[in-house]
């Protein structure tokens, strides 16, 4: 694990990250793989000025094979918490928009996927955390188990729409959402 600390946040880079990530664009003949890299980045942006809007800095930036995480400071307020959370997918909702206008459709469906995973109420995104914010704010006794009946909900049925997806356009790359699903659900 690769250590630093940048602004009194610490980062910590898994060296798997880059092995994986040479390896998945050297594979991509197209370009999406650079795309996805650059619009993730883009997406923690949008929770880094977030965090500057409220006068903050991330406690660490994790980046490892699931993905780019920041943890936030735990002071956040619960209003302000679920609007630092809110503009990663926002930047890719908005980009997509911008996308599809100038005719990058590709781009701009890439973008709004990204921004619809990540708003789902799973345990590994955006609007997972939001959820459990919300409910440990509202429902501190029962949340948790609140937060895990909804969110095994939505892993069933987008794995599902995943697979059936697959089924329909023979397009075996949505194996890796699904992978990374279930790995999360794991994890």
């Amino acid at each position: 694990m690769i250590e630093l600390t940048v602004l009194r946040t610490k980062i910590e880079i898994s060296p798997f990250f880059f092995s994986v990530l040479t390896a998945f664009l050297l594979a991509d003949k197209n370009g999406i793989a650079g795309a996805v890299v650059l619009f993730s980045l883009l997406h923690e942006l949008g929770h880094f000025l977030a965090l500057l809007c409220v006068k903050t800095m991330p406690r660490s930036v994790r980046i490892n094979l699931f993905g780019i995480g920041m943890h936030l400071p735990e002071k956040l307020s619960t209003t302000e918490k679920c609007f630092v959370l809110m503009t990663g997918f926002s930047v890719n909702f908005i980009l997509a928009a911008v996308l599809m206008v100038f005719g990058k459709n590709l781009l701009g469906y890439i973008n709004l996927a990204m921004g619809i995973f990540t708003a789902l109420p799973l345990s590994a995104t955006d609007g997972g955390s939001i959820l459990k914010t919300v409910l440990e704010e509202f429902a501190p006794q029962k949340g948790e188990r609140i937060f895990g009946i909804i969110s095994r909900a939505f892993l069933a049925a987008v794995s599902v729409l995943l697979i059936i997806s697959v089924f329909f356009t023979k397009n075996y790359f949505l194996f890796i959402p699904l992978l990374y699903m279930a790995l999360c659900a794991i994890k």
